[in-house]
């Protein structure tokens, strides 16, 4: 099962590229542009066909794909008779829709996977994190009778029952009595403050939880609600709960993009501590080596119909991530040609309010130097985090 799980999502990885390329493909040829290669894959074809003008086919590498665009920098030489089809040679607007078309793929494929997952598969909701009971002392099980040496417990006069927790130090608890737990337990040490609702008004309540057994706890107990209950959902829940998931998911893409750091220089240190998929909100680093090893595990844990349903939100995500990235305006990224278009155009205004001609394309020679920069870093980065997940994977998430 491990297997089908990784080859799984190989396959739906390959699929995303090569509806990324074929997004970049359909809008050049709506607007008449020539392509002459649409490939999956890099380095030696495996195999190809031609179908009018353009090349189709499959190459050894399976590390992404691309469309051959006639004309789509300066830098090329075009035949007389295809200028009028080159890329640089149509309107702004056009140029801008096939840049972006890829990376508009790759959200489409995330949303519509989302709505898939609500509307086939039963939703997890979880009770909210509801006192029924605060304690006189702290125990080692937060229950039963004080013993000598028991410390008060902290929550006692400051929180009671009935009270539903919603925060702690402003990280939203939407998981639970469970989820209240692990944020005691993995916050600093110090005094927290607590968001509780209480008799229809929220108020902010500061706890300092004391450590028994090495855990920390502020004595209360929790209603039944902790545990979690599966329900279907019809279209129109679907249709809103997969903009819900696409929102929340898109904050945390940026967070593992904003955690990429401090995770290259953990890895450099040395530090090998276990790395887990729930560490920073979710916004755990990894690369295609770890989601396909996390696609795998959930194959082996859930079985093909808990595997499908992990790889349905784990291509969501995979296809989310790489659209905004996608976008980032540096070359040689998609954003990076959009960021150079907007900066044409701009440029060619203000040159027209003086009653100057236009300047002509950016001359990417200079470029260059900045682009191989910016590749090599990717790369690296993405290297270093690979090596990471050879030698110390992404903690399963899904035992």
């Amino acid at each position: 099962m491990m297997a089908l799980g990784v080859l799984a999502f190989v396959v739906a990885l390959l699929t995303s590229v090569m509806l990324h390329e074929a997004g970049h493909f359909l809008t050049a040829r709506l607007f008449g542009m020539k392509a002459t290669q649409f490939f999956v894959g890099f380095g030696p074809t495996l195999w190809s066909r031609h179908k009018g003008e353009t090349e189709y086919g499959v190459k050894a590498i399976p590390a992404g794909g691309f469309v051959k665009i006639i004309g789509m920098t300066p830098l090329e030489d075009v035949a007389p008779e295809d200028k009028p089809r080159a890329f640089i040679s149509k309107g702004g607007w056009q140029r801008f829709i096939v840049l972006v078309a890829g990376s508009t793929v790759h959200l489409l494929i995330a949303l519509a996977l989302f709505f898939i997952y609500l509307l086939a598969w039963p939703t997890q909701t979880h009770g909210p994190a509801a006192v029924s009971g605060v304690q006189d002392c702290v125990t080692a099980s937060d229950a039963g009778t004080c013993a000598n040496g028991a410390p008060a417990a902290p929550a006692k006069g400051l929180l009671q029952k009935d009270d539903v927790i919603t925060a702690v130090d402003g990280k939203p608890v939407s998981k639970g009595g469970d989820q209240l737990i692990k944020l005691v337990g993995q916050a600093p040490p110090g005094p927290l403050t607590f968001t509780v609702q209480r008799d229809g008004a929220t108020k902010d309540v500061t706890i300092n939880p004391v450590v028994v057994d090495g855990q920390r706890r502020v004595g209360i107990l929790l209603t039944d609600a902790r545990s979690t209950t599966y329900t279907r959902v019809g279209v129109g829940a679907a249709v809103t709960g997969s903009f819900s998931m696409f929102g929340q998911t898109t904050v945390g893409s940026f967070k593992a993009l904003g955690a990429v750091p401090h995770e290259i220089g953990r890895i450099l240190s040395g530090d090998q501590g276990k790395r887990s998929a729930e560490d920073g909100g979710g916004a755990q680093v990894t690369s295609v080596v770890g989601v396909a090893q996390i696609s795998g595990e959930a194959f082996q844990a859930g079985g093909v119909s808990g595997g499908i349903a992990t790889l349905v939100l784990i291509t969501a995500s995979v296809n989310l991530f790489v659209g905004i990235f996608n976008l980032f305006p540096f070359l040689p990224l998609d954003g990076g040609h959009v960021a150079i278009l907007a900066y044409e155009k701009a440029r060619d205004r203000i040159r027209r309010r003086r009653k100057l001609p236009a300047a002509g394309p950016v001359d990417l020679t200079k470029l260059m130097p900045v682009t191989y920069g910016a590749l090599a870093l990717i790369v690296g980065m993405s290297m270093i985090v690979l090596y990471a997940d050879v030698v110390n994977p992404v903690a399963n998430p899904f035992q």
